[in-house]
């Protein structure tokens, strides 16, 4: 792992997926009060911030926003926001201890907001504007996961979307699956996930 980067990194432009989300940056402290709420969701305990307060919350995204190496996107439906994003240089990270990090590889971490009705293919729809936004939004030539060892939900949707699973790694908070997908894998996901349509 390489020292911390001096200077943080700039806030990015928007960006829209070919889906319709708009991704801006994480705003500090107007946000916080909506994605504080969807942590203390049960199906985003993963995250291990429910019953975290809303000052926990703001502190945690400030430090984010001021390390350098992680940045923090809202993502955005007709205007109404439904998913936050996380962005990482692995160079920086714990994780880069655990494997051959390459120029290029960026982090990414996925919370879904919860649903005021269910939508069929509502969340796969969200998990792939998302990872339009790492390869063409932020320029990524591979992404890197490391979910917790116990998230099957989103285990299923790494798979699908073109997640190469290296084994399990032992960080600081939690046994995580490490999993990669380059742009290759992504677009044969695509492909796979466009040919089996209903």
């Amino acid at each position: 792992m390489l020292p911390l980067p001096e200077t943080a990194l700039a806030p990015p432009p928007a960006y829209t997926s070919p889906g319709g989300l708009v991704f801006r940056r994480l705003a500090i402290p107007d946000d916080i009060p909506l994605i504080h709420a969807w942590f203390q969701q049960d199906h985003a305990k993963f995250w291990c911030l429910q019953g975290a307060s809303v000052a926990e919350v703001q502190a945690l995204y400030a430090s984010q926003l001021a390390s350098g190496f992680r940045d923090v996107h809202i993502g955005a439906l007709d205007g109404e926001p439904v998913v936050l994003a996380e962005s990482y240089d692995p160079r920086f990270d714990q994780l880069a201890n655990h494997y051959d990090v390459r120029p290029g590889d960026l982090g990414m971490h996925i919370c879904v907001a919860p649903a005021r009705r269910p939508v069929r293919g509502f969340t796969r729809r969200v998990f792939r504007a998302v990872m339009d936004l790492m390869f063409d939004g932020l320029g990524a030539t591979r992404v890197v996961v490391e979910p917790d060892l116990h998230n099957e939900r989103i285990h299923v949707l790494n798979k699908t979307f073109g997640f190469v699973y290296r084994g399990n790694v032992q960080l600081i908070e939690k046994v995580a699956s490490l999993a990669l997908c380059t742009r290759a894998d992504y677009r044969d996901a695509l492909q796979h996930l466009q040919e089996n349509a209903p």
